[in-house]
């Protein structure tokens, strides 16, 4: 691998001020390098989902796995150094591994691994796949393959390049880290990139609401389901994506590990067994922002409520279905919106009262 430099260049452009901005140690990098793609997985790929950390597998512990914004599986191998072919056969028996794994297994995997070592827990991976993506588990396909490191040998390279030329999707990316007084650079650098088989995610989003229009208009619920999806947006400001099937509502909220993230609140979607129906699904999170106001609406749903793991469906059979049920879908927008914020603040002072005894308590010890 090329040595990349760093320059800042400061000053009027006449005149410019050129510093040289030197490397990290290759061992303060080593050091910082998992911790920062955990918490940063945008580092590694745009709208990356990291599921997945030490998973265990027959192979071994697979370093990060994730999935990208078109709903693919993605394993990263991660090597504290110099990226060597042994990486490669390892990230290889990694996919192997996984590509023999049904849509069940898989969702066992990722459900029980999940939550561990900075990952968030996800209760149900196959609903929350669903959730997320819009599609079945069972769509999921082969995994990519992500060599991370340092640096790379030759025959590492080779290997990679040789096996992206193909039908293996797999690509290579490198890190060197730079400080500048107390602060500390990452660059990133891809060595070898993937063959490009899939769509991109701004096709796939394109793509999935062409498709999701058309099947509105043939589904007889055109009308609410677009009344619907205005009155979410205007109450909750949400950030909207389109899947095959209708729309995911995410707010961004901080995960267990404290890193910011978009996480699903809500969901629409017209269902392909029930023509003329919409059903509304509720997430965990969503009820308990609701608190007490969810409690009241849920006693008025009756049959319409359907209860599952980790979610509920509301099921709305028609127009005046959803002429009655209006009213109290904007209370529970509102209510999401108002019960959020009060955990959230309820979770910072948290933190702040927790930061605070440890003050205390050090204190305490040091005049002990």
């Amino acid at each position: 691998m090329e040595e990349i430099k760093l320059w800042r260049v400061s000053g009027p452009k006449e005149s410019p001020t050129i510093t040289d901005i030197s490397n990290v140690a290759q061992t303060e990098t080593e050091e910082m390098l998992e911790e920062v793609l955990v918490k940063s997985p945008s580092l590694l790929s745009g709208g990356l989902k990291l599921v997945g950390r030490q998973t265990e597998t027959p192979g071994g512990p697979l370093d990060l796995l994730g999935v990208d914004e078109d709903g693919r599986l993605v394993i990263f191998e991660l090597k504290r150094g110099i990226l060597t072919r042994d990486a490669v056969a390892q990230i290889v028996d990694y996919a192997s591994y996984l590509a023999e794994l049904s849509p069940k297994n898989i969702d066992s995997l990722i459900t029980n691994s999940s939550g561990k070592y900075g990952i968030d827990r996800i209760d149900n991976f196959a609903t929350w796949y669903e959730v997320e993506f819009g599609k079945s588990l069972n769509t999921i396909g082969k995994p990519k393959m992500v060599l991370v490191g340092l640096g790379v040998d030759d025959r590492a390279r080779r290997m990679v390049e040789f096996l992206a030329s193909g039908d293996i999707e797999m690509s290579l990316i490198t890190f060197q880290g730079f400080s500048n007084g107390s602060e500390v650079f990452l660059a990133r650098q891809v060595e070898v990139a993937q063959k490009q088989t899939t769509e991109s995610s701004k096709a796939s989003k394109a793509t999935n609401l062409q498709k999701l229009l058309k099947k509105v208009k043939i589904s007889g619920a055109e009308s609410y389901f677009n009344k619907a999806a205005s009155l979410i947006r205007s109450e909750m400001n949400p950030y909207e994506w389109p899947n095959q099937s209708g729309y995911g509502y995410y707010l961004p909220d901080l995960t267990d590990s404290g890193t910011p993230s978009n996480r699903a609140y809500l969901s629409i979607s017209i269902p392909d067994s029930m023509g003329g129906s919409m059903i509304i699904t509720l997430q965990e999170r969503a009820i308990a922002a609701a608190g007490p106001v969810w409690a009241e609406i849920s006693q008025t749903l009756g049959s319409r409520l359907v209860r599952r793991k980790g979610y509920v469906e509301v099921r709305i059979a028609s127009g005046d279905d959803w002429e009655k049920l209006e009213p109290e879908v904007k209370r529970l927008c509102v209510a999401i919106m108002e019960g959020r914020r009060s955990l959230q603040e309820k979770s910072l002072q948290e933190q702040k009262d927790e930061a605070e005894r440890e003050v205390v308590e050090e204190l305490s010890d040091a005049h002990a």
